[in-house]
C-alpha cells in the first residue's frame, strides 16, 4: 500500500485513480482531485512544516493547538 500524500489515505497502487512522478518518486492517490491538487503544488504537500495550510488535517504532524 501507498500512501495519498493529499489525504493521507492508503491507497493500492493498483487501484489509485492517478499518479504523480516527482523528483523521482512516485505518488498514488485515491481520486483524481488529489492528484490534480498535489500536481498544483506538490511542496504544500511533502514538506510537514505547512500541514495546516490545505482542507483535511489529518493530525498526525504533532504540534497543534486546538
Amino acid at each position: 500500500m501507498s500512501k495519498d500524500p493529499v489525504c493521507g489515505m492508503e491507497v493500492n497502487p493498483e487501484e489509485a485513480a492517478g499518479t504523480v512522478e516527482y523528483k523521482g518518486e512516485t505518488y498514488y492517490f485515491c481520486a483524481p482531485g488529489c492528484k490534480n491538487a498535489f500536481e498544483k503544488n506538490p511542496e504544500q504537500f511533502l514538506s510537514s512544516a505547512d500541514a495546516d495550510s490545505h482542507d483535511h488535517e489529518h493530525g498526525h504532524q504533532g504540534h497543534h493547538h486546538h
